[in-house]
């Protein structure tokens, strides 16, 4: 088969799959606005309590990492796609081209016969290509996931220090939520979670699952913990601004010793910038003339005829 046909053939095939994936995609976002609209003004029980936040899988992934659009699964599996064909047309294009070959015959050129190791990566390299483009919706996902809880933890320090002095001056809970929640703003992560919460017992839903809601939209030990021991003051009787101060001090000595295990990892951490852009720089200067002048003297390498 010609390579433009295949190349005709696979744009096609991605007008199809944009089209099929728009259509659904609007089929889930009003699916979402008629599910809610249904929902609204009524109170969390049961099995309703946990609707909107995924159980396990990709679903899960994505909605902790911050994506919550109703068709975050389909667009993840529609990027990983679209950019696994495109790497599969650049490498066909590689090979069609004649670029491969080129690079095997200067491969083969590299004296000591070193250049045939790196043969079969050429020869593979459209599905090195291939798999390392749909590799980047995942990889991003990843980043994003790790960026929102780095944000997360660096904002519950200082709430919770506010949670507690504002308990002790004698606010209750809801009371401090209302001022702390317009301090952090809907731009953070932590502060859009607040708020979500703070809708959810305006609307009259029960604190319990609240708290519950709120630890599994972001899953973090630290957020379980707090609401774990909020929980059980407020089932308890106990005090509210001595649990979230004892909570505040845990936190402290959790980021104090993430601190220096950080600091401590950091001597390890050099030793991979070191070897690969500074160790090949100077063994090529110290070492590159006494190398080539062997290899002069005993193969030839450098004479002409």
């Amino acid at each position: 088969m010609p390579y433009w046909l295949g190349i005709s053939v696979g744009v096609l095939a991605l007008a199809a799959l944009v089209a099929w994936a728009r259509q659904r995609s609007q089929r889930l976002r009003a699916e979402y606005r008629l599910a809610a609209s249904s929902l609204a003004g009524t109170p969390l029980t049961g099995n309703a309590a946990d609707a909107g936040i995924p159980d396990a899988g990709l679903a899960r992934w994505l909605y902790l990492a911050g994506d919550r659009r109703p068709d975050a699964t389909l667009r993840f599996w529609f990027r990983t796609v679209l950019l696994g064909v495109l790497g599969i047309l650049i490498g066909g294009l590689l090979w069609f081209t004649g670029v491969t070959a080129r690079m095997t015959t200067d491969l083969t050129l590299i004296p000591g016969r070193v250049g045939y190791l790196f043969v079969p990566v050429v020869h593979a390299l459209p599905v090195l290509l291939m798999l390392f483009m749909a590799a980047v919706p995942a990889v991003r996902v990843r980043r994003q996931r790790r960026a929102r809880v780095r944000v997360i933890l660096r904002d519950l320090y200082p709430v919770l220090e506010l949670f507690a002095s504002l308990a002790q001056a004698g606010l209750a809970f809801d009371g401090a939520l209302a001022r702390i929640v317009p301090t952090l703003g809907p731009e953070r992560p932590l502060g859009r979670e607040f708020m979500t919460f703070q809708a959810e017992i305006m609307s009259g839903a029960d604190r319990t699952q609240c708290f519950r809601r709120f630890a599994r939209r972001i899953e973090l030990p630290q957020i379980g913990s707090l609401t774990s021991a909020l929980i059980r003051a407020q089932e308890a009787g106990i005090g509210l601004a001595d649990t979230l101060r004892r909570q505040a001090d845990d936190l402290r000595g959790d980021l104090r010793e993430r601190a220096l295990a950080r600091a401590q990892s950091l001597p390890a951490r050099l030793v991979f910038p070191l070897v690969l852009c500074f160790l090949p720089g100077i063994f090529v200067m110290s070492l590159g003339p006494a190398f080539y002048g062997f290899l002069v003297g005993t193969a030839g390498f450098g004479n002409t005829r």
